[in-house]
């Protein structure tokens, strides 16, 4: 596969190894960064709670001020974050966490390994990753320092289809970016799929049955999430098919479309279900992750 997945206890032969070399030389490194999974597991937990609320509000069973009228996203998982009695002590906690798994993120597609074309596009997607992450910290310092500074996820992704597509070649660059993402997502759930979930852990020290139940939470997460960013792709492929930047929404602008039909509730809930899953998956696994280099 191209990859090297490196934890505190490298191999014996990593003296040849140099990114084995730097896990060796600064075991901290990935103890520092287990912190940071820890913060995104948070985060996709509300993330997915929230995005049931939305299957509730669907289904005539949230009132009014309930959670199912907040957005259902990574964003409005910290603006609920925001609203709790220590929101902001907490919101400064996942910035912090947020930007840590930033950082290992970049440090992941800086370390040395194989120079073919999958190495390369694992680079790119570490690359990408640290900068989304790097995103959400930012919204939560903004929200720590002033709920009323809170950013709309969906209003944004909006904003910036109608502003690309305004340009001459601008309808075909959001065309392109939903393409993207799509392709993003379904290689997520193919991850699920194939149970391909265990490549950034370390897996001894954990019974039969709890690697079963770390594997089986992935590969829910990994559906779940896939068909929620191939959704994002989706209407910024529409967005540009019918030149209307409108349909263009951010996650949760997707998740309550869809959830305006029968047979969409359905879909938000699987959605849902995946962001729970994946963020218990990343809490629960922490202090078993490992440095993975392309």
């Amino acid at each position: 596969m191209g990859i090297t997945s490196l934890g505190t206890k490298p191999s014996p032969g990593s003296s040849g190894n140099p990114a084995r070399r730097l896990v060796a030389d600064h075991p901290g490194i990935v103890r520092f960064g287990k912190v940071g999974w820890f913060a995104k597991g948070v985060v996709y937990v509300i993330a997915g709670v929230l995005a049931l609320a939305v299957v509730e509000k669907a289904r005539g069973g949230a009132t009014t001020g309930s959670t199912g009228a907040q957005e259902a996203s990574p964003t409005g998982a910290l603006k609920a974050v925001a609203q709790t009695s220590f929101g902001p002590v907490l919101l400064w906690l996942l910035a912090i966490g947020l930007v840590v798994y930033s950082l290992w993120r970049f440090l992941s597609a800086a370390l040395p390994g194989k120079s073919d074309a999958e190495s390369w596009a694992k680079r790119i997607g570490f690359v990408v990753s640290g900068i989304i992450y790097l995103t959400f910290a930012w919204t939560a310092v903004t929200l720590a320092r002033s709920t009323k500074a809170a950013p709309d996820g969906n209003g944004k992704v909006t904003d910036i289809a109608a502003s690309t597509m305004s340009h001459t070649a601008g309808r075909f660059v959001i065309g392109l970016v939903g393409v993207i993402v799509i392709a993003v997502g379904l290689y997520r759930i193919k991850k699920g799929v194939q149970n391909d979930v265990g490549d950034e852990l370390e897996f001894s020290g954990m019974s039969p049955g709890r690697i079963a139940t770390m594997r089986l939470l992935g590969r829910i997460g990994e559906l779940g999430r896939g068909l929620g960013i191939a959704l994002i792709g989706f209407f910024l492929l529409d967005a540009a098919v019918t030149y209307d930047a409108g349909k263009a929404t951010g996650l949760d602008g997707a998740l309550r479309r869809l959830a305006a039909n029968s047979w969409g509730v359905l879909v938000v809930a699987i959605i849902g279900i995946g962001f729970l899953a994946y963020g218990v998956f990343c809490v629960a696994t922490c202090t078993h992750r490992r440095l993975q280099a392309p």
